[in-house]
């Protein structure tokens, strides 16, 4: 009888099922799909019309429009991004805008601006920014009436160096809460009409160049909040800036001149930044001058903070209700504006030095003057001031080189201050010597038994 041989047996492989890909993006309600392009530049925004039928008009219901022509001045355009706004806003349908950002500083033709500025007032936009910039000298903008009378903008920002306003008797801007400018100052007198005409504004921001003597004065009674950034030309202008707005809390100043600010009612101010650059065509005897009448005008705050390497200690006025201090120290450290800052805030609480390694650039013919801000040795005060002995609970010191004269400061300080709580020092490339200074620290004799310090 023969022997069969058993064959292997072979099983076939189950075939895999094939993984079923669902668009869930598409399903998701037209409401949605809308919010999710309204993050988008319009641009892109309806290139998604190609997708399928189902985004063939999303875009078309989208809240946010933004227009951006990416102005390069040495590339030469056509009439495309112009041809595209009209196509958009011709085929959008009667949806509200929310967000209308237009920046189209290659468009020659301001009429078509001022048409699309129209549109977007039209279907009631909430936000508003616009950055137009003309051709030559001659070219200038004016803004439509209807952008004046919007009730629904809360929110605008204009960038240009052409536009004129010219708002309405009455009636302006009765919603607008936040304003923008960017330009020249001042580039039409008109610019002024603007910052008065704004009856429910609570937050301003300045910002740009100054390239001519401007007065402007602000007016605001419901104005929380004011930023005023600017930048001098070779020349120095004599700028005043006068600011009535008694309800402001906080006040920022950023300038590498000065102009001369009058605060008018600053009961309300708590919070000031100070940032001064003094420009080589300004004048020690100018920077001390405004500088002195800035601080007196925000004497009240409970914070400060400020930079300003040419302020002479003289020009600090009494901050009886400053809790907070925050002084950047350059590295030409004067010590002399420290003492009298500490000498002038009885109530101070919380102290901050900062060190910045921008070269502090004086100009000037005077060679006393110019030795004067140059001499900056630690002189220990002759008499403790209050906040010492009675308030301050906190330091920290940035950007700690551990010079002598640095020394010196913090050894006063620990030595004076009977109530601290904290010192924290940040030393940065420094920390090869950490174990070195934290010795030399621990050597002072602390005003204070409960005070740590701390390296970082």
């Amino acid at each position: 009888m023969g022997s069969s041989q058993s064959k292997p047996l072979i099983l076939a492989k189950k075939p895999k099922p094939q993984a079923v890909v669902t668009d869930r993006i598409s399903e998701l309600p037209d409401a949605v799909l809308c919010h999710i392009l309204s993050f988008l530049p319009t641009k892109l925004a309806v290139r998604t019309s190609i997708l399928s039928t189902r985004w063939k008009n999303i875009w078309a219901s989208v809240h946010n429009l933004d227009f951006d022509d990416e102005y390069d001045p040495w590339i030469e355009r056509d009439d495309s991004f112009s041809m595209f706004v009209d196509r958009v806003l011709s085929f959008r349908d009667s949806a509200d805008i929310h967000k209308f950002r237009l920046h189209c500083s290659g468009v020659k033709d301001f009429s078509r601006i001022d048409g699309w500025i129209r549109t977007a007032i039209d279907r009631n936009a909430v936000e508003f920014d616009l950055r137009v910039y003309s051709y030559s000298d001659f070219q200038i903008f004016e803004l439509p009436q209807s952008l004046f009378m919007s009730k629904t903008l809360v929110v605008l920002k204009l960038n240009s160096d052409c536009l004129r306003y010219v708002p309405p008797k009455s009636g302006c801007f009765p919603s607008l809460k936040f304003l923008h400018v960017t330009g020249d100052y001042p580039a039409d007198e008109s610019i002024e009409k603007l910052f008065y005409c704004c009856p429910v504004l609570e937050d301003l921001t300045i910002d740009g160049v100054v390239r001519h003597d401007a007065d402007v004065y602000i007016s605001a009674p419901e104005l929380k909040t004011l930023r005023i950034s600017l930048s001098g030309e070779d020349f120095s202008p004599q700028n005043s800036f006068s600011i009535n707005a008694p309800k402001l809390e906080k006040l920022y100043v950023m300038e590498n001149g000065l102009s001369n600010y009058i605060v008018k009612n600053p009961k309300s101010l708590v919070k000031a930044i100070v940032n001064l650059y003094s420009h080589y065509s300004c004048s020690h005897r100018d920077f001390s001058k405004f500088s002195s009448a800035l601080l007196a005008g925000i004497s009240n705050v409970k914070y400060l903070s400020l930079s300003a390497h040419l302020l002479k200690a003289c020009s600090v006025p009494a901050f009886d209700n400053l809790s907070e201090l925050k002084l950047v120290l350059h590295n030409c450290d004067n010590w002399e504006l420290l003492t009298e800052l500490l000498k002038r805030s009885p109530n101070l609480e919380y102290l901050v030095l900062e060190h910045n390694e921008v070269a502090c650039t004086i100009y000037s013919d005077d060679e006393e003057y110019f030795a004067e801000y140059f001499d900056h040795e630690w002189n220990t005060p002759e008499t403790v001031p209050v906040c010492l002995s009675a308030h301050l609970k906190s330091i920290t010191i940035r950007g700690f080189k551990g010079d002598s004269d640095e020394m010196e400061a913090a050894k006063y300080l620990l030595e004076k201050g009977k109530v601290l709580n904290k010192v924290t020092i940040y030393a940065g490339d420094l920390l090869c010597r950490r174990e070195e200074l934290d010795k030399e620290l621990e050597l002072i004799r602390r005003g204070s038994r409960t005070c740590r310090v701390e390296f970082f």
